[in-house]
Formats: structure tokens, C-alpha cells, sequence
């Protein structure tokens, strides 16, 4: 019996060539979560994609599955190809960004509506923001992301010994990103980043806001990139779009 064809409203986070003229894209969707498909002669057919498959374009996708992980996409409608963001080098880098930390997190074959809502909200405020996002609109993404993927960040009270994260006079503090949390000092037996309560509680409440508050919220001093090495360490690997993005935005 054959499969029909499925409409879906998809975000593309990434594609690579795959012989002659066929692509690869992956897809990140609110019912099937992260999709790989071929698009043949997707390097050549103007008709069915018309330019339509670059990274963080909203997509009407017609997908037929196989019989494999790999879909087929048969045929696409652009929604949104996102003119504002690619006129600015540092909100192409945001959305690059956005994509790679988003889909690092999303399921293959299991329903991810909350991790695409995220996406597509961070897209359409990096179109409509008057200047680049900064540093807490990225670290409100990340918090927000892991949240969605069941990973939530323990910021409140100790990873260890379960009480709460007292700031000064009280003990030290830090994160760990491998284990996704804060440690009181003398909890923490393997090197995590030096934290504030203050950081700790800033990151919270960024996971708590509407991302679209964040846009122009700057974080106090910290480790700026914590929560993307949390990332990194439930993917097992690094985001490449990482180091282009730090160097637009010096985050510290």
C-alpha cells in the first residue's frame, strides 16, 4: 500500500549536495520533529523549489515517507524566505545560529510543536527587531530550547545537594554545562563555569519571558556561552555556526 503525500508547515535548518543535482535538507516540523529528505534534482529544478531551500526559510513541504529515516520532498511553497534578516550579516548569523541549536535538540519521528514555535518566533523577531538581538535574546533561546526538549536547566537550587543557590555572603557558585545546572562551590568536583546567583537567576527568568522581551535585554556578567555548551554536550557535538556567531557578537 503507498504512502500519501503529507502537507506540512516546515522550517529547513540545514541541507548538503548529494550527487549529481539532488540535495539533502533537513526539517524541523511541529508534527514529525526533525525530517530528512531528498530533494531531487534540487540543485537544478527551478520549477518545484524555485530557490526556495536555504537554511531558516518557512516552507509549505509536500513529503512523501520512505522506507528508510529519509522522506521525500517532493514539492515546496515559500512562506517566508526571510529579506530582512539576510540583508544583515549579524542576524544571518543569529538565525544559522538559531537553526543549528534548535534542530541539535529536535527528534526525528517525534512531535516537536514547541521547538517549532520556538524557531519560527526567533526568525520573525530577527526580521522585525529595529537593531540585532543581543546577548539575552541568545541565552533566553537556549534556555527556552532545552526547556522544550526536556532538558530544563536547574538554576535555582544545586544540581548536588538540592538546596537552593544562595549569592553572596553564601558559598561560591557554578554551572555545569554537561549536567545542566548550578552547584554550590563546594559541590562542584569538576571545574563548571564561575557563576553569580544573579547570572543564575537572570538566565531563569530569560527562560520564563516571551522571547520577544529579551531582543534588547543584556545579561550581567557571566559565561556567555554555558548554555550552548549544554547543548553541545546532549548532542555530542559542537555548533559550528558558534564561532561565526561569536565573532559578530562578542558575547564574552
Amino acid at each position: 500500500m503507498s504512502v500519501m503525500p503529507q502537507e506540512l508547515d516546515a522550517i529547513l535548518i540545514s541541507k548538503q549536495d548529494y550527487r549529481d543535482n539532488d540535495l539533502i535538507v533537513r526539517l524541523l516540523t511541529a508534527e514529525h520533529g526533525q525530517v530528512s529528505a531528498i530533494a531531487r534534482a534540487g540543485r537544478a529544478s527551478r520549477r518545484r523549489f524555485g530557490g526556495a531551500l536555504d537554511y531558516g526559510n518557512h516552507l509549505r513541504a509536500t513529503l512523501k515517507r520512505g522506507k528508510g529515516e529519509l522522506w521525500t520532498l517532493q514539492e515546496v511553497t515559500l512562506l517566508n524566505n526571510r529579506p530582512a534578516i539576510r540583508a544583515d550579516l549579524k542576524r544571518v548569523a543569529l538565525l544559522g545560529y538559531a537553526c543549528e541549536a534548535i534542530s541539535a535538540l529536535a527528534r526525528a519521528d517525534h512531535a516537536e510543536p514547541r521547538l517549532f514555535g520556538l524557531l519560527n518566533v526567533a526568525a520573525l523577531l530577527l526580521e522585525r527587531a529595529p537593531q540585532p538581538p543581543g546577548a539575552m535574546f541568545r541565552l533566553g533561546l537556549e534556555a527556552k530550547a532545552l526547556t522544550f526538549a526536556g532538558l530544563t536547566p536547574m538554576l535555582q537550587r544545586c544540581l548536588e545537594c538540592l538546596c537552593p543557590l544562595d549569592g553572596p555572603p553564601g558559598p561560591p557558585l557554578s554551572f555545569d554545562p554537561q549536567r545542566g545546572g548550578g552547584l554550590h562551590d563546594k559541590c562542584d568536583d569538576d571545574g563548571g563555569r564561575p557563576v553569580s546567583l544573579r547570572w543564575l537567576l537572570a538566565i531563569e527568568a530569560a527562560r520564563r519571558t516571551p522571547l520577544k522581551q529579551l531582543v534588547g535585554a543584556q545579561p550581567p556578567a557571566g559565561p556567555q556561552w554555558a548554555l550552548a555548551e549544554a547543548i553541545e554536550a546532549h548532542a555530542e557535538r559542537p555548533l559550528r555556526s558558534r564561532n561565526v556567531l561569536a565573532s559578530l557578537h562578542p558575547y564574552g
